[in-house]
């Protein structure tokens, strides 16, 4: 009996380090909240970045938080760039230099900070796996 409670207490501490370690893993993107900042981290890294426009209140853009940017394959390929995440209540002067007239707006750049590409097409997470790759092959040094 004393051997198999050794034997469970083993296995638990195990399993629980497993499991400790796959929470570990981040299930979102993980975003920088300043532009300067994303763009040193670019240039330093040799990553491209991905620019994300949003409000609170707008209700597409919720939607990308909630559904797209938790998508593991979504969260996989952030980790290849620099995630700039602009509120635009707060930061009304990136949205006048990068001329933004609707959100969610997201461009990338490349690690020197210069826009490659808006992003187009539709919001699924399968799109944004697709265009953030491409990003990421084409512009990390």
């Amino acid at each position: 009996m004393r051997r198999s409670a050794s034997l469970l207490v083993v296995l638990l501490a195990v399993t629980g380090c497993l499991a400790a370690s796959e929470d570990a893993a981040p299930s979102k993107v993980q975003w920088v909240h300043d532009l300067s900042e994303g763009l040193r981290l670019a240039k330093e890294s040799g990553k491209p970045a991905m620019l994300f426009f949003t409000a609170d209140w707008c209700a597409p853009c919720v939607e990308l938080k909630k559904y797209v940017f938790t998508d593991r394959r979504v969260v996989a390929a952030s980790r290849r760039l620099i995630n700039i995440y602009i509120d635009v209540d707060k930061d009304d002067e990136t949205l006048s230099a990068y001329k933004v007239r609707g959100i969610p707006a997201i461009f990338f750049l490349n690690p020197n900070g210069e826009t490659i590409a808006p992003y187009s097409g539709d919001r699924s997470a399968s799109s944004f796996v697709k265009q953030m790759s491409t990003a990421a092959d084409k512009h990390t040094r």
